[in-house]
């Protein structure tokens, strides 16, 4: 066969010619919860030009996504961690989010966010929330242990208007990542190139809560290909937590939207 070089094609390139769509999420609910670290800790996680943003602030967020569009009215779920940041480029200054990392339990969104857009993405095991009035808990794990973990506990907030402000944030909100591919030798990259991901949430409920966050105790003899990296996720010490809440909205990945920064 001859590859058509205006086709979408997924590994294996002689049979996944897939059609790409923009990715539609409904009825996702989202725990959310920021911390305030230091700025020593973010710069040595960000690539350059990416530089720490004036406060450095670590949000670490959960999605249950029960109805994706290209997984065929399926789900899955996800635990990430994003760094406040500026993109600094010859063109492009942009104030937002860096995705330092990102755990789902699904491969296929893994290989469509890796090899299109530059997210980060890993597998592990992301089970949904445990049931609870007022009370979540979430986690990645690998190998039967915690990588990371959230809790959430409902306050007594009422606030109407919640929805509407966190929807104002997130009107110019720009989520940014870093797509490489290595070279066949695992010397240099073939591909190294910042990237705007044109992810849009809207949320039609919202509620604060008061969360926490932990960093597994996991070593290399029980997960190697994830301890480098929780051990990381050490560095960004905890120095104050700031917000937190749960969601619930959609979520869509626009393609048009998603470019390489320059």
């Amino acid at each position: 066969m001859q590859l058509d070089p205006a086709a979408s094609y997924f590994m294996p390139v002689s049979i996944a010619q897939r059609p790409l769509k923009a990715g539609v999420f409904d009825n996702v609910f989202m725990i959310r919860v920021s911390y305030l670290t230091t700025t020593d800790a973010l710069r040595a996680l960000l690539p350059e030009p990416f530089q720490p943003a004036e406060e450095p602030v670590v949000s670490v967020y959960y999605a249950q996504c029960p109805k994706v569009n290209f997984l065929a009215g399926a789900g899955y779920n996800m635990i990430g961690v994003d760094l406040a940041t500026v993109f600094h480029g010859e063109q492009d200054v942009l104030e937002g989010d860096f995705s330092l990392v990102l755990w789902e339990n699904q491969m296929n969104p893994i290989l469509r966010g890796r090899e299109l857009l530059g997210v980060p993405k890993l597998l592990a095991e992301v089970p949904d929330p445990q049931p609870s009035s007022d009370r979540w808990q979430v986690h990645a794990a690998e190998n039967g242990h915690v990588l990371i973990e959230m809790n959430a506990t409902a306050t007594a907030s009422d606030d109407t208007r919640l929805p509407q402000q966190l929807n104002a944030q997130l009107e110019n909100h720009h989520w940014m990542g870093w797509r490489y591919i290595p070279n066949m030798n695992g010397v240099g990259a073939a591909l190294s190139q910042p990237t705007l991901i044109g992810r849009e949430l809207q949320v039609h409920e919202a509620e604060k809560v008061e969360g926490r966050i932990r960093f597994g105790d996991v070593t290399w003899e029980t997960n190697p290909a994830s301890a480098d990296i929780v051990d990381a996720l050490k560095t960004l010490e905890i120095k104050e937590y700031l917000d937190a809440t749960t969601t619930r909205g959609t979520m869509t990945i626009t393609r048009a939207k998603n470019r390489v920064l320059q």
